[in-house]
């Protein structure tokens, strides 16, 4: 009968750690298998070990694999982003500091770049819209002293729509919110001046908007009345958009997402 010889052990050095280990997700259970022969067995390596001796027995209750089904299910819950593998190790105990170090920095790194990538977006559907940043950092020195909500409708408006020709507390023959630093113009003509009215509008709660004067027309957020016609076009209000604000600030965070 032939003999099978088989390759003698004894040439593994001790305390040779050999640690293979195969981890796979189905249905929500993660498996973790660990050969115990030849372990040099520290805290974490019994615990790993331990908890694959449970799964691959079945001796954890009812269901095999249940401390890892339970780590999966609570590496889940609601949430737009995918679900790292070493995550549920992680949640598990399985993971050692120097690791779990590891995954943080690589999570931040992916929320960085996903925050990095829908601001792209955001500015690419702004420019696809004939807008800019509403945070240029527009010069805003030549208004005077507006009020705080004045100052910020400005550069939101501004720099929106590139607009930097802007005119703020100053003396009207008329009755007017200039002197006292609660209205703004903006000088401007024809298409872009229908846009910067219709999007002071649509954010007058955010802006603290009181109404809106723009082509010998005004509105106060319930439509368009026509006025008298008093005289020429800066009187009337074709090369320039009048808005003049509340006495209190509005609400903030106007959104271009409204404006065209």
């Amino acid at each position: 009968m032939p003999r099978h010889r088989h390759r003698a052990q004894a040439g593994l050095r001790p305390g040779l750690r050999h640690v293979a280990t195969a981890a796979a997700v189905a249905s929500g259970t993660l498996a973790v298998v660990t050969p115990v022969t030849g372990l040099g067995v520290g805290p974490a390596e019994a615990d790993l070990r331990l908890a694959a001796q449970d799964v691959s027995d079945g001796r954890d209750g009812d269901t095999p694999g249940a401390p890892f089904a339970e780590a999966a299910a609570a590496a889940e819950g609601l949430r737009d982003t995918p679900v790292l593998g070493a995550e549920i190790v992680r949640d598990a105990g399985l993971l050692d500091p120097a690791a779990d170090a590891s995954l943080a920095a690589a999570r931040k790194a992916q929320d960085l770049a996903q925050e990095a990538a829908e601001q792209a977006r955001a500015a690419a559907e702004l420019a696809a819209r004939g807008l800019g940043d509403p945070s240029c950092g527009l010069d805003l020195d030549d208004l005077g002293r507006v009020k705080t909500w004045v100052s910020d409708a400005a550069e939101f408006l501004g720099c929106a729509y590139g607009e930097t020709d802007l005119i703020g507390v100053a003396q009207r023959e008329n009755a007017s919110d200039h002197p006292t630093g609660h209205a703004l113009d903006i000088m401007v003509r024809g298409q872009k001046g229908d846009r910067i009215a219709d999007c002071a509008l649509a954010n007058a709660d955010e802006l603290g908007v009181k109404y809106v004067i723009w082509e010998q027309r005004m509105n106060d957020g319930s439509g368009w009345s026509t006025m008298e016609d008093r005289g020429g076009d800066t009187a009337n209000h074709y090369d320039h958009v009048h808005i003049s604000f509340d006495k209190r600030a509005g609400s903030g965070e106007p959104d271009l997402g409204r404006c065209a």
